[in-house]
């Protein structure tokens, strides 16, 4: 799916970038309240509002089961436990999420990238300072259409899995945790082992045309149900004897 990523979306004052960010934020998430979104992944946009109303109107968000939320209180200086509803993202919102704002590559240009990204889940199979690895990754999307000469990206959901003897040996859960926090700001930890979000964005290797997602346990595709979702398994990780 491609998407003028500056163009407004619903007349909030935001570009359909900004909007699409802040979904990929909530997606992330087991499911959305309007405080939390309001203090976290909304708290940027113009008329943050109005775009959380837009959402649940437009069939991005599904209201599901009440939940309780701690509520900052400025008066009395402590939290409040509110009751609000939660919401979980609809299919039509991972579809925006995994939007490609970029301009329909070649098929040839499509396929030298899926190539280079097939190498380096093999090197991330064999090297040792990964904590994490490729399981399987299925393709979908518009790569899918052998008519299509120009495509809008390779979308691709991508499983990952503990390296067995390399997490356990490494330090397990002990340094899997500061591991996750030096990449999640943005470095590498001091010693030299990658994480899932290492691990994927070395696999990403900077590509503009390569759309990387994850694949659930339940095999969602993107958050999408595999059911209704047209793809086709590129790798899969050969499985002990």
């Amino acid at each position: 799916m491609n998407i003028d990523g500056q163009a407004e979306f619903e007349r909030t004052g935001n570009t359909y970038l900004r909007v699409r960010d802040c979904l990929h934020v909530m997606s992330k998430q087991p499911y959305v309240e309007r405080y939390w979104y309001e203090q976290v992944s909304g708290k940027d946009l113009a008329n943050s509002r109005t775009v959380f109303d837009i959402l649940i109107e437009q069939g991005y968000l599904e209201e599901k089961e009440p939940v309780t939320v701690d509520v900052w209180n400025r008066e009395t200086r402590s939290h409040d436990k509110v009751i609000q509803p939660s919401y979980h993202l609809t299919s039509k919102a991972y579809a925006l999420v995994n939007a490609s704002a970029a301009k329909p590559v070649h098929r040839a240009t499509a396929d030298k990238a899926l190539a280079g990204f097939l190498e380096r889940v093999e090197q991330a199979a064999t090297d040792p300072m990964n904590l994490w690895v490729v399981d399987r990754v299925v393709l979908f999307g518009s790569m899918l259409d052998p008519t299509r000469e120009r495509v809008s990206d390779v979308d691709l959901a991508v499983k990952l899995v503990r390296n067995g003897a390399v997490y356990e040996s490494a330090g397990g859960h002990e340094l899997a945790g500061p591991v996750l926090l030096a990449e999640l700001r943005g470095n590498r930890h001091s010693s030299g082992y990658r994480g899932d979000i290492g691990v994927m964005k070395f696999l990403k290797n900077r590509s503009r045309v390569l759309s990387l997602a994850a694949l659930s346990d339940d095999g969602a595709i993107a958050g999408l149900p595999p059911e209704t979702t047209p793809h086709r398994v590129v790798y899969e990780r050969p499985r002990e004897k």
